[in-house]
């Protein structure tokens, strides 16, 4: 056994010798045309579900519901199907590069990709067939973890289970697990089974329906080999990834600090570690495709017939193409202008002026149990500017703050908000799960939360919508015109529909949409503010965002990198648990250098923390 997996390996490394070039042209082609069919069909997709969906964006939840239609299962397994057709024209493309480098014989670039294309019908029809059996496999243990899921772990709000992870929970994850280790038990077997179907289409004249039963006759017996083979293939590409991203993280972290304190080479040396990293990722996806198609056509000649290759190779051999040194001297000189762009445009990302609103999400929430008026003080005292707090009706229609749809998480009552009324909930301690210095908090009301804020922060409401809302968004504006506080207020929602009822009612108020996902044009919503995840925060988001009138905010940001990346991109507002931290964040990043913030800007890329020049520990 380790002797025949040591053979193939080395008759991999040969291959890919032999081809790497013409492996690493093909890939770059397929990641172009990934990109080009992806991107207009993304776009398609995107406004055929919103046809289908009869509104003009969809965001998180409604993103959830309508994938869980036939209509968006259907454009899941669409995306599915593409990306997998994409990677199967790579692997037929790199095969065919492979079985020429298997024989001797010599291939340019083109003509793997001319072979691949006269057997563009085959291998459409070969996909459609493994997604189907893919399909067959994998759906029934979805729907079973589903109903595992549904049957155990819908009782309470979802953060009780998460947070608190109770027996059930426990049990869930169990079973899902199981599920997911049986489903495992049947589709690697079918999987290794298959692994010589394409090779077969491609070389052997066997037909796309024909090629899982003689894969299957072809690989019994191998199994254990297979796996193994296809195991260390698998670790040998995680291992090189984790060694690029290392490498680039340790190069970062000790040569930047060298060039602290000038602008112009850190620029240089920050975007050539970017390049680097980039052409790495590049590197390595080419040799792990590479070597993938390498492998199935190399365990095919072992298992299978022989390789017809007699339409792809030329019988002339042609010149070989060797680095001189002014081809050399080009590709040095094309390098530093990539790092130059790069570190260029890591620098234009910047914002110089820091106007951006600090926001408390639930209130000091990193300080004090959410959404009490323990958290609103809190908040105050570290110097928010705004207080984020969700609402919700009891049964006797009052208007309470509180995130989770019951009380399960704070307190490990169950009872959920609109079946208790007022009375009720105020008897419940939400405080003593932070602290027992807190068990003196109970639910606050909304007109509580805003006379506790008026004169000392701005108030921003977000409602809550757990399907049991009744007049939520007149109750809303009636308290908040009580209080006399509609300069000082904003509401948002994750729900359009409900934002757009309180635009309905009061067409003047400040309303935003939070959104953690989105599909169609964000910057054309009726609203003033955009909140979104993290993720979401692209330069060009916010820039799209920001041009169209909105404020961007972003959420829930807790630590100081993060922070002053984002400050560094321009969102007008910092979401997050710790309002102390981000004031002092400002108030350290005010005494920094252009130097000092664009290393910040590029964290992620160098590791965190940045190495701590004297913006922190330096006295006046």
């Amino acid at each position: 056994m380790a002797n025949n997996i040591s053979a193939i390996s080395r008759e991999v490394l040969k291959v890919l010798r032999k081809g790497i070039g013409k492996i690493f042209a093909i890939h770059l082609a397929y990641v172009a045309l990934g990109v080009i069919l992806f991107t207009p069909l993304v776009g398609i997709v995107g406004k055929l579900l919103l046809q289908l969906s009869g509104k003009t964006m969809l965001s998180d939840q409604d993103i959830i519901y309508f994938l869980l239609t036939p209509s968006g299962i259907a454009a899941l397994i669409l995306f599915a199907a593409l990306l997998i057709t994409i990677m199967a024209f790579e692997q037929a493309s790199m095969m065919a590069v492979c079985g020429c480098s298997l024989k001797g014989l010599h291939t340019g670039v083109m003509q793997p990709l001319y072979f691949t294309a006269r057997r563009a019908a085959k291998i459409f029809s070969f996909t459609i067939h493994l997604i189907a059996r893919l399909l067959i496999i994998i759906l029934p243990f979805l729907a079973a973890g589903g109903a595992v899921a549904w049957f155990l772990i819908t009782d309470y709000d979802i953060n009780y289970y998460l947070s608190q992870k109770p027996p059930e929970f426990l049990i869930a994850a169990l079973l899902i697990g199981i599920l997911l280790a049986a489903m495992l038990a049947i589709l690697i077997p079918k999987l290794l089974s298959w692994s010589l179907t394409l090779p077969l289409i491609l070389f052997g004249g066997v037909s796309p329906s024909s090629s899982f039963k003689e894969s299957r006759k072809l690989t019994k017996g191998h199994q254990r080999l297979l796996l193994l083979t296809f195991g260390i293939w698998g670790v040998t590409a995680l291992l090189l990834g984790a060694i690029v991203l290392g490498t680039i993280k340790f190069l970062g972290s000790n040569i930047a600090p060298i060039f602290f304190n000038s602008l112009n080479l850190l620029v240089v040396v920050l975007g050539a570690l970017v390049a680097i990293w980039s052409l790495g990722n590049i590197f390595i996806t080419t040799f792990t495709s590479g070597s993938f198609a390498s492998l199935l056509v190399i365990l095919y000649k072992r298992y299978g017939a022989g390789l017809d290759i007699s339409d792809l190779t030329q019988e002339k051999r042609g010149r070989q193409w060797r680095m001189t040194t002014p081809r050399l001297a080009l590709l040095l000189v094309a390098c530093g202008g990539i790092a130059v762009i790069v570190g260029t445009s890591l620098l234009n990302d910047i914002r110089t002026d820091d106007n951006v609103t600090i926001i408390a999400h639930r209130g000091a929430a990193g300080k004090a149990p959410e959404n009490t008026l323990a958290s609103i003080r809190q908040a105050i005292k570290d110097g928010a500017d705004w207080i984020e707090i969700d609402v919700q009706e009891t049964v006797d229609g009052e208007v309470v703050v509180i995130h989770d749809s019951d009380f399960m998480k704070l307190a490990g009552v169950n009872l959920k908000v609109w079946d208790g009324t007022l009375e009720q909930l105020k008897e419940i301690d939400i405080g003593s799960w932070f602290d027992p210095e807190f068990s003196a908090e109970r639910v606050p009301t909304l007109a509580e939360v805003l006379e506790e804020a008026r004169g000392k922060a701005q108030v921003m409401i977000e409602l809550k919508y757990y399907g049991h809302d009744q007049q939520l968004e007149q109750r809303v504006v009636d308290i908040v015109e009580q209080a006399n506080m509609v300069s000082d207020v904003a509401i948002m929602s994750l729900k359009y529909d409900g934002i757009q009822k309180v635009r309905t009612l009061r067409p003047d108020w400040v309303v935003g949409l939070l959104s953690a996902k989105a599909i169609g044009d964000t910057a054309k919503l009726d609203v003033n503010f955009l909140a979104v995840n993290m993720a979401m925060a692209t330069p060009r988001f916010i820039s799209n965002a920001q041009s169209a009138g909105k404020q961007l905010f972003v959420w829930t940001v807790n630590d100081q990198v993060s922070m002053s990346r984002m400050m560094s991109l321009g969102v007008d507002g910092i979401i997050t648990d710790e309002p102390e931290l981000a004031r002092e964040v400002l108030a350290e990043r005010a005494e920094m250098s252009s130097v000092e913030r664009l290393l910040i800007h590029t964290a992620v890329l160098v590791g965190r923390p940045i190495p701590q020049k004297e913006y922190r520990d330096q006295s006046p």
